[in-house]
């Protein structure tokens, strides 16, 4: 049977990250990334992990190397989950990181494609559905990736996704002089200044709908960071000193985070965020 045309862009994605796999650095992020990764612990802590038990089920899909997995497996010791990634370099990276952190064996890592989680997953259900590498927006039907993680939540679980921002592609492209690559992010199309093999591109009011149409309530939806930006692609030299360089300040990147953690809870941030984040639930069915 033909694959579901929805994941196009699939075959794409898999040479992107089989290249990130052989080349894998941990330390590769930069101090952008270390802030971005700090606020998102800090948007999990608050709004995810309170209100799971403490032997929930999780499933990282897109999970890549593991980092997300590690710290839910290592800072929630009676979880147990799935890590799916369609690239086998990085699953192996991410059994390599299982086996060294002691957690191996509470945690299942399935090579596959994300139209294939029906077969791969079948029987599974998990109290935590998590993507946090803009997994949905590698393909140009989010909504029908999306309508096929949900049969896979549980009746109270959590669905949880890290998705790239329409507005601020649009700002990237205008921060190298380049309006009419603006005017195609803002279209929603994949964004040419970025080297990921971007499908698709989301604004607020497109996450809530994309979730209501597969049944879920936004429980949650921001955005960040907010208040600082990552350096354009292609951008001159600047006279001044990059974001990078500024956040390896220790002081000003504590700063920063500080500033950046108290606008986590005001749904407005979501409008100014790099990146946004949401938090659903299924819709729970009145009873009478």
């Amino acid at each position: 049977m033909m694959k579901n045309v929805a994941f196009n862009q699939l075959a794409h994605s898999r040479t992107y990250f089989e290249a990130k796999a052989a080349a894998y650095d941990e330390n590769a992020r930069g101090a952008y990334g270390r802030l971005t990764d700090a606020l998102l612990s800090e948007a999990l802590d608050l709004s995810v992990f309170s209100r799971l038990p403490d032997r929930f089920t999780f499933l990282d899909v897109g999970g890549g190397t593991g980092r997300w997995t590690e710290r839910i497996a290592t800072m929630h010791p009676q979880s147990s989950g799935v890590l799916l990634d369609v690239s086998p370099g990085m699953v192996r990276h991410a059994e390599k990181r299982a086996r060294r952190r002691g957690y191996a064996h509470r945690v299942s890592h399935i090579r596959g494609d994300a139209d294939e989680a029906g077969e791969l997953l079948a029987g599974m259900t998990f109290d935590l559905i998590i993507n946090t590498h803009h997994l949905l927006g590698f393909f140009h039907s989010p909504e029908l990736v999306l309508g096929a993680l949900v049969p896979f939540l549980s009746d109270h679980g959590l669905m949880v996704s890290f998705l790239p921002s329409r507005w601020h592609a649009a700002f990237g492209d205008l921060s190298v002089g380049d309006a009419e690559r603006a005017r195609r992010s803002l279209s929603g199309l994949s964004w040419e200044a970025s080297e990921a093999p971007y499908g698709h591109l989301f604004t607020p009011g497109e996450v809530r709908m994309l979730h209501t149409s597969s049944k879920l309530a936004v429980d949650l939806l921001t955005g960040f960071p907010c208040l600082i930006y990552p350096d354009p692609l292609g951008a001159a030299p600047p006279s001044t000193r990059s974001a990078e360089e500024r956040l390896r300040d220790e002081t000003f990147f504590r700063e920063v985070l500080a500033m950046e953690t108290e606008l986590l809870i005001d749904p407005d941030a979501g409008s100014r965020g790099a990146n946004l984040f949401v938090v659903a639930s299924r819709i729970q069915q009145s009873e009478g």
